[in-house]
């Protein structure tokens, strides 16, 4: 299997607040995602997790960047190193083929591109992960993520009460290394 963006690499965005880098994220980011989740708004964190979710616990953050479940990435700012401001997973559902991508954009750097620029990301490495459909779960009201799918040519799979369930096609493979995996769903 071929991909665009191959596993483990680096890659910064220019924001007009600064550069930021995305990296994979380990499991030592854990206080650095969990100072995140506080700076956001309780909004963001609806929009992400369709509750009033805090943060994750170090067992759900070890679930979501162990090998074999998907791919998780950091953003940080190159003027603050140690200061996370975005969060992002791609990870394998039960049904083959299809993954779930969760993200989180601190509010300070939201509506700067980052979160366009990290579903780019993650669209580009799905068919590594073996996947032809990436699931997006969010609420009607996150104005910013469904804009990001339409854009990206998502289509609407379900509708529960405010909750939609959007489908985005994975990325058109290109020569390249590429990794693959199986693991559990995301959350």
């Amino acid at each position: 299997m071929t991909c665009q963006v191959p596993s483990g690499r680096a890659f910064t965005f220019s924001t007009r607040r600064g550069s930021v880098t995305t990296r994979p994220a380990a499991i030592t980011d854990h206080e650095a995602v969990g100072a995140m989740h506080t700076r956001s708004s309780l909004e963001s964190r609806y929009n992400r997790y369709q509750s009033a979710r805090s943060g994750l616990s170090k067992r759900e953050w070890s679930a979501l960047v162990r090998p074999g479940t998907g791919e998780s990435y950091i953003s940080r700012p190159d003027t603050e190193p140690l200061r996370v401001v975005s969060v992002c997973h791609l990870l394998h559902t039960p049904t083959e083929g299809v993954g779930e991508l969760g993200i989180l954009v601190e509010d300070a750097w939201q509506d700067l591109g980052l979160g366009t620029a990290l579903v780019r990301h993650m669209l580009n490495r799905s068919r590594c992960l073996g996947l032809h459909t990436v699931l997006v779960i969010t609420d009607w009201s996150n104005h910013r993520m469904r804009a990001i799918c339409r854009t990206l040519g998502s289509h609407t799979l379900r509708v529960d009460g405010n909750i939609l369930e959007l489908a985005l096609p994975a990325a058109p493979s290109t020569p390249g290394p590429c990794t693959r995996g199986r693991g559990r769903r995301a959350r």
